[in-house]
């Protein structure tokens, strides 16, 4: 079997869309500024809901017209005004616009947030030591590019071709 040339990486430190063509997702490094939960998830960048977020104490509270979710569903909430933590949560559904999570941090603050519900990847990390995972086979399949949902004090280099 031949090396494969086409494989390109970048680097996120922030959530952000990596690419908008298709494309296969080999490997990817995680690394953490911190040895507490931290998290990323690999979603598709064109299934997303935007709203806006309030927090107090651990509890954020999300509010999206028509969210269509279900209690227990995992979603990358991606914080884009405000102090909240970008991360992965399960959800419980309180009506048909609201939602909360729980999160790790205690903090009090609002804003507007995106959520990713295509995930195609989840990753937690405890370790400070650049984590690398290798994607068996052909790599995942991204129909519509990549998004790179990162957490709070986490980067990571996504190779993909």
């Amino acid at each position: 079997m031949a090396m494969q040339y086409d494989v390109v990486s970048k680097h996120a430190q922030t959530s952000t869309t990596l690419t908008t063509s298709r494309v296969r997702v080999k490997n990817i490094t995680v690394t953490s500024g911190t040895s507490s939960l931290r998290n990323i998830a690999i979603a598709d960048p064109t299934v997303y809901k935007s709203g806006t977020y309030s927090q107090t104490l651990f509890v954020i509270t999300v509010t999206i017209t028509a969210h269509g979710l279900t209690t227990g569903d995992r979603v990358f909430l991606d914080v884009t005004s405000g102090t909240g933590r970008d991360a992965m949560y399960a959800v419980t559904v309180t009506d048909a616009n609201t939602f909360t999570v729980t999160s790790a941090a205690s903090t009090s603050t609002s804003g507007n947030a995106t959520i990713y519900t295509s995930i195609a990847l989840e990753l937690d990390t405890y370790s400070t030591v650049g984590l690398p995972i290798l994607i068996p086979g052909e790599g995942i399949l991204m129909p519509n590019g990549v998004f790179a949902g990162v957490g709070s004090s986490v980067t990571m280099t996504v190779y993909y071709g």
